[in-house]
């Protein structure tokens, strides 16, 4: 008698793939960031594994969810590392002691005349 192997067909019906393109004038930075404070932030969502939230998703799926989302956005603009460090670390601080960091958008025209 053969054993079937159990297998929830739900999740391996075809989902469409979703590309989203990166923002190239930050990926350098978010490289850096990613290669120097992954294993850190790693452990420090890896404390809270166990805890899924109402979309499912674990701790490390939200800490890759916002790597993408850093990498694909679009009005994000740094101009230097200090800067990119500073951001990064500031979304990646416990919400109880993080200070709020203004997003670092490239500065237009249409921009300037709204600061005005």
């Amino acid at each position: 008698m053969a054993v079937r192997k159990a297998v929830n067909m739900n999740y391996l019906q075809g989902e469409e793939t979703i590309t989203i393109a990166v923002n190239q004038q930050n990926k350098a930075y978010i490289d850096k960031f990613v290669k120097i404070n992954y294993e850190r932030l790693n452990k420090q969502f890896a404390n809270q594994r166990e805890t899924i939230n109402s979309n499912a998703y674990g701790s490390i799926d939200k800490l890759n969810e916002t790597l993408l989302l850093l990498y694909s956005d679009p009005d994000l603009h740094f101009t230097s590392w200090e800067q990119a460090n500073a951001y990064l670390t500031s979304k990646f601080t416990e919400k109880a002691i993080r200070i709020q960091m203004k997003k670092p958008i490239k500065e237009t025209e249409e921009n300037e005349l709204e600061n005005d």
